[in-house]
């Protein structure tokens, strides 16, 4: 058994958030459990923004920056590993800030148990055949519906994973895969099930299983934190040539 944690997770609810806005955030939450004890899960949504991890590349990126600005998506490169994700409203983005060494969980493990929650969250809305790992993330079929990506500092997980819950899926058609030239395959857990899956659900689901899988006992819920600004709730679900 894994010790739980001497604090309760911090998890963070926190609907549409700038992406910039987000990595300070981490920023912050990385110096507080370098010394404290404790850990945080953030549940979030971004604008449409393609972000750019270690293992990716501007050639992934399939459209030009005249293209991208007609879509209104932003560039970031950020330090995690995985590739290009492309972030949209109707999809959760998860940041979970998690100390690896009191715990004794190892990189591979962790990335595991990121897997593991994922899975347990699609089982649970009744998603429960062809679910396979790929190269960054979890797959339904031949189409990703989940990216997973993480960096480590001073053994502090951060960064974390995407699931598509029901964002417009149209605008993935702006990224290719690693090694392929055309558009990646991806779907969502709406477009799978053809019926809704409220956002509210999902996240009491995923908040649940972090507490599972990575053994914590207990958590603290905020709606808000001081260095996140809202924003409107909007869904990309038209091409605009301006």
């Amino acid at each position: 058994m894994t010790p739980a944690l001497d604090s309760p997770l911090e998890v963070y609810l926190l609907g549409l958030v700038d992406f910039d806005d987000m990595l300070a955030l981490q920023r912050r939450l990385l110096y507080e459990f370098g010394e404290r004890p404790g850990g945080a899960l953030v549940l979030c949504e971004h604008p449409p923004t393609i972000s750019v991890g270690r293992g990716g590349s501007r050639a992934e990126i399939l459209a030009d920056d005249e293209e991208l600005h007609s879509w209104g998506v932003r560039v970031r490169w950020v330090n995690r590993g995985g590739g290009c994700v492309l972030h949209l409203p109707g999809q959760i983005t998860a940041y979970l800030v998690l100390p690896l060494e009191p715990r004794s969980i190892g990189l591979a493990k962790y990335l595991e148990n990121l897997n593991q929650v994922i899975k347990a969250v699609l089982h649970e809305f009744d998603m429960r055949t062809q679910i396979h790992a790929d190269a960054w993330g979890l797959c339904v079929g031949e189409e990703r519906i989940a990216t997973i990506g993480v960096a480590v500092r001073r053994w502090i997980a951060y960064h974390g994973f995407t699931l598509n819950v029901g964002p417009f899926l149209a605008p993935f058609r702006l990224l290719s895969d690693p090694g392929r030239s055309e558009p990646a395959r991806v779907t969502s857990m709406e477009a799978r099930r053809q019926r809704p899956a409220p956002m509210s659900m999902v996240r009491e689901s995923l908040i649940r299983h972090v507490e599972t899988i990575f053994e914590l006992e207990r958590h603290t819920l905020f709606t808000s934190h001081p260095l996140i600004r809202r924003l409107a709730l909007t869904h990309v679900n038209t091409y605009s040539s301006t």
